[in-house]
């Protein structure tokens, strides 16, 4: 049974993303332009990086920072994620393309392939100003 939620990010007060968009903006390894304009190739995967993890504590989720670099934005944050920003980030657990991600997600939500899409999009995009998600080869 397919559940009936539109997937978003995060709070965005959980994210800190006015904070994160300036950092990004700031950069000039390519984050920011991809953020902008949500050009994602088909053939780009992205993963988390193993310096946070997701624990299920008394039934809430949190995104733990574990080995950020000093003076990283998230440092000593603890983030409390969504449903749908769970589901998300279970899928890039391991090398994934935003195709493979929208492609699961509208198996699980009821929702159309273009706003699954846009929502994948839109979580790479703010995880990867974030630091928290990185393309692999």
């Amino acid at each position: 049974m397919k559940k009936e939620h539109t997937p978003t990010h995060s709070d965005s007060s959980d994210w800190n993303l006015k904070k994160n968009r300036e950092r990004a903006a700031a950069s000039d390894d390519g984050t920011n332009r991809q953020f902008k304009n949500n050009v994602f190739s088909e053939d780009k995967k992205y993963r988390i990086k193993s310096d946070f993890i997701l624990r299920e504590i008394a039934g809430e989720y949190a995104i733990i920072p574990v080995g950020s670099e000093k003076g990283h934005s998230l440092e000593n944050t603890m983030m409390a994620p969504n449903e749908s920003a769970v589901f998300l980030w279970r899928c890039f657990e391991h090398p994934s393309t935003v195709s493979d991600a929208a492609a699961k997600g509208v198996l699980e939500y009821d929702v159309d392939e273009d706003t699954m899409r846009k929502a994948v999009e839109k979580f790479v995009a703010e995880s990867l100003a974030y630091g928290i998600l990185e393309e692999v080869k």
